[in-house]
């Protein structure tokens, strides 16, 4: 499967075995799921309950997401933009290593086509 088609569970590796292998209790990692969850879900429905109210609609679900940005980077007080910044660039490397693979491939392959060609000519 290709990263943006898996489940974002398994995707970043925080599957229920991965997390109890790194030495947490499931208790926690219940608790981590209800979490993510509930606060995830329920501010995006709070958010689209209050924009029933209002005709400036995209003025505030920008102000408010990147109000809710913030606090998160303040919460975890590390730059926020740093983890993401280090999440894309394993992805790129990540494509970059498929990018590789395919064009060793492809060399193989015209290498294989360019053998069979000649084999014809000589046949």
């Amino acid at each position: 499967m290709k990263p943006e088609d898996k489940n974002p569970i398994s995707r970043y590796g925080i599957e229920r075995m991965a997390l109890n292998e790194a030495g947490l209790p499931n208790d926690v990692i219940d608790r981590i799921y209800r979490a993510l969850f509930v606060y995830s879900v329920g501010f995006y429905e709070l958010i689209k309950k209050c924009l029933e109210h209002t005709d400036k609609k995209y003025t505030i679900i920008t102000a408010l997401w990147k109000v809710y940005s913030i606090l998160l980077e303040y919460c975890c007080r590390t730059d926020y933009r740093m983890l993401i910044s280090e999440i894309s660039k394993e992805h790129k490397r990540e494509i970059e290593e498929l990018e590789l693979k395919y064009q060793a491939r492809f060399t193989e392959q015209a290498n294989n086509e360019k053998s069979i060609k000649q084999n014809m000519e000589i046949l």
